[in-house]
């Protein structure tokens, strides 16, 4: 998953959420950097993705793309279940998708004296641009796939992958649903240890 759902899944502790929302851009062991919780987010993160990595649900999603994205597949499917969650917000969550967005924003942009460099220059952009909650448009899946082309050092054309999305929509929701679940399972795991 991409930036929403981890944010999702992260419990609400204001240092978790910052770990986790900054965990691909720190390398090797995060208590060399961050203590307490911000580095057990960076852990969490990582535990999220090797969750979803190997999930067989998510697997058979990235299984959609990979002919015509190749290695670029899973990268595809994180941003595909933002948007799913996104578009079906109400499905899964109480609060309304844009109060919980404007305050995972201000709650990041308290803690911004601790974002690595990258996170610095890019944070102002998604927060002006509202990335978590248009990734529940199409044109939002669409600008999110464009963006991803536009970072990478290879030719990609991962936006190209919104018309494979749009012909299995509803295979997409179920899949997310019986993940997310999943994943949902595997948080309440990992904090009761």
């Amino acid at each position: 998953m991409n930036f929403l759902g981890h944010i999702f899944l992260t419990p609400d502790n204001d240092e978790l959420l910052l770990g986790n929302f900054i965990a691909d851009s720190v390398k090797g062991n995060p208590d060399k950097i961050y203590s307490g919780d911000i580095a057990e987010g960076i852990r969490f993160h990582r535990a999220i993705d090797h969750f979803t990595d190997n999930h067989p649900i998510v697997k058979q999603g990235i299984s959609r793309f990979r002919e015509s994205q190749g290695r670029w597949a899973p990268v595809v499917i994180d941003v595909v279940y933002d948007h799913v969650l996104a578009s079906n917000w109400s499905k899964f969550h109480p609060q309304p998708l844009g109060e919980f967005t404007d305050s995972v924003y201000a709650r990041l942009e308290a803690k911004s004296a601790d974002f690595p460099a990258n996170v610095q220059g890019y944070f102002p952009y998604m927060k002006a641009q509202n990335w978590l909650y248009n990734y529940q448009y199409e044109w939002g899946l669409q600008e999110s796939l464009e963006g991803l082309d536009r970072r990478t050092s290879v030719d990609t054309q991962m936006h190209e992958s919104v018309a494979i999305y749009l012909q299995s929509v509803p295979n997409f929701l179920e899949e997310f649903s019986a993940f997310i679940k999943d994943a949902q399972g595997m948080v309440d795991d990992y904090f009761s240890v």
